[in-house]
Formats: structure tokens, C-alpha cells, sequence
């Protein structure tokens, strides 16, 4: 597993994912149902995977196998129960990507 860095606040970055790159981009929706969302783009700016919200404890990519991105994995202080908050981004809240 690989750690993916955060920091804090709404952001978007270039990353390897295996062997290609991607652009990331975390988003917070302050609304019910709301929180943390990641959108998934081609580095030519075409969307892989738009609006995947950021729940713990589940493979956030088990629905998009067919893309061969691999699996994703949200934690808040190394535990999958807890729902990501907007000051737990950069601080508390962890992403780990594998193959």
C-alpha cells in the first residue's frame, strides 16, 4: 500500500497510480449527506471517475474495477469507522492506494 499526501483544505495534484498518472482532486460539500468527494481525471483533463465520496473503511475504487486503477482506501487516524470531517483533511485523514 502507498500512502497518498494530503494537505489541508480543497485540492487537486498529479499522482502516479501504477503505472500511469492521474489527477486528483478533493472536494468538500458542506450539505447533508455532504463531506469529502474525489474526482479521478485523465492528465489530458478527460474525467475518469467524478464525485466518489470519501467513506472509511470500504474500497472507495471496488466499483470501478474495470478501469484497472486499482483499490483506494479512506481512514481517519488509522480507523474505518469514522466519517471524514473538513479539519480532518492534511491532519487526520489518510488515503492508501495498491494495485
Amino acid at each position: 500500500m502507498v500512502q497518498i499526501p494530503l494537505t489541508s483544505g480543497a485540492q487537486f495534484f498529479n499522482i502516479a497510480l501504477g503505472e500511469e498518472y492521474y489527477t486528483l482532486k478533493l472536494s468538500f460539500r458542506d450539505a447533508n449527506y455532504g463531506g469529502w468527494f474525489l474526482d479521478i481525471a485523465s492528465l489530458d483533463g478527460e474525467n475518469v471517475i467524478s464525485g466518489i465520496p470519501l467513506v472509511c473503511g470500504v474500497d472507495l475504487l471496488a466499483q470501478y474495477q474495470y478501469l484497472g486503477l486499482g483499490h483506494l482506501y479512506a481512514f481517519v487516524n488509522g480507523l474505518y469507522t469514522k466519517e471524514p470531517e473538513y479539519a480532518d483533511m492534511g491532519r487526520d485523514l489518510q488515503l492508501f492506494w495498491e494495485a
